[in-house]
């Protein structure tokens, strides 16, 4: 997909969920829920979830 185009109502997006973390506070204000999925093959020097 280019940057360009966007998802569609109708296209199907997947992931393999490897973690989920609640009340999360670690990435600013305020409590969230985190979802960390598995597989990105872009091993970003910033990821905050190497592991997977």
């Amino acid at each position: 997909m280019s940057s360009n185009e966007s998802f569609k109502n109708d296209d199907e997006v997947t992931g393999l969920v490897f973690n989920i973390e609640r009340e999360a506070i670690h990435d600013g204000p305020g409590i969230r829920t985190v979802v960390f999925l598995k597989g990105c093959p872009l091993h970003c020097p910033w990821c905050q979830n190497p592991e997977a």
